[in-house]
């Protein structure tokens, strides 16, 4: 939450769709980090993900073989919707690829942030990528304040902590109200056009 609320203060969205496009790309961000926690919403939406993914490519593998239709090249010949695709199908992999880690590595380092907003900023614009990084990179920041630290300079394995809380403690539970309450007066300011 704490993530979103920087998204939306730093980009100020002025329309419905701005708005969600923020929103929408601060959870992911916010989100994305964690896949490599095992059993996690994240891990099994990316796991979900790249099945779907390669069960696409294999239908249009046999749409091509029996049918003679390269869906391939359907597609790229429109560029803008490959250029989305390209990206998606990218970030699906390497989030994929990020589950596979230990918890608080390569999806928690300044490596894996880079990789992750290069991806999206192939397919998608800046309206997409200051929510995304703001959004992960806050995910990494707070995560720091953890007792079991981050490894931020991946693949190096020292571990960098503050040691301050717990993720599942009382600070973790207040911050996520206080930002869930922050956005919600934000989103009222914004309708009262008082922002």
């Amino acid at each position: 939450m704490c993530a979103n609320f920087v998204s939306l203060c730093l980009i100020r969205p002025d329309n419905i769709s701005d708005l969600l496009i923020t929103c929408g790309f601060a959870t992911l961000g916010g989100l994305v980090p964690d896949v490599d926690l095992k059993d996690s919403t994240s891990d099994k939406l990316f796991d979900r993900l790249m099945t779907s993914l390669i069960t696409i490519v294999l239908m249009s593998v046999f749409i091509k073989y029996f049918f003679d239709i390269d869906l391939y090249c359907k597609i790229k010949e429109c560029s803008e919707i490959f250029n989305y695709l390209v990206s998606i199908c990218l970030f699906i992999v390497m989030s994929y690829l990020g589950s596979k880690s230990s918890h608080r590595s390569f999806t928690h380092s300044i490596l894996g942030l880079i990789i992750y907003s290069s991806i999206l900023s192939y397919g998608f614009g800046m309206n997409v990528i200051i929510p995304y990084f703001v959004s992960h990179l806050s995910h990494i920041v707070l995560d720091l304040f953890n007792k079991k630290g981050v490894a931020l300079f991946y693949p190096s394995k020292y571990r960098l902590c503050f040691g301050i809380c717990e993720s599942n403690g009382k600070v973790n539970k207040f911050l996520f109200i206080l930002f869930s309450l922050l956005i919600v007066l934000y989103l009222i300011l914004v309708s009262m056009g008082v922002i």
